[in-house]
């Protein structure tokens, strides 16, 4: 086998390697929100990630929203979010695994409408996807 071969040989079997690695990915994931309502002001949410995971940031992406958070543990973020919230993607969360999204949930603790007046969360939903 000539070296060029060789040489040509080893970088693709290097590249196919590599594209299979299996391990974990860190990177985003969107929080998206579904509601009932058009006047939605205010929601409180928790984010947890399983055992081996990790929660490593979250930011608003709904435009003109306001976020506010803690972070007790690697596993869970807690945050407020604020604004003119409407259905659809709401925030991102940083993860230290993408390929696992189903590692991750995200649960209502509470909402409320731009009037103030707090809501039950029936009726509410938040997925966690790509």
């Amino acid at each position: 086998m000539s070296r060029r071969l060789r040489t040509l040989t080893l970088l693709a079997a290097f590249a196919v390697a590599a594209g299979s690695c299996s391990g974990p990915v860190a990177g985003e994931l969107t929080i998206s929100l579904a509601t009932p309502n058009s006047d939605d002001g205010a929601i409180v949410v928790r984010v947890t990630a399983s055992e081996s995971k990790e929660v490593t940031s979250i930011a608003v992406l709904c435009s003109g929203c306001q976020i506010f958070k803690e972070q007790p543990s690697a596993t869970e973020v807690r945050a407020v979010v604020t604004g003119n919230l409407a259905a659809g993607p709401l925030v991102r969360i940083g993860v230290s695994d993408t390929k696992s999204p189903d590692a991750y949930s995200a649960q209502i603790q509470q909402v409320a409408s731009k009037t103030y007046q707090v809501r039950a969360p029936s009726g509410y939903s938040l997925t966690v996807g790509q």
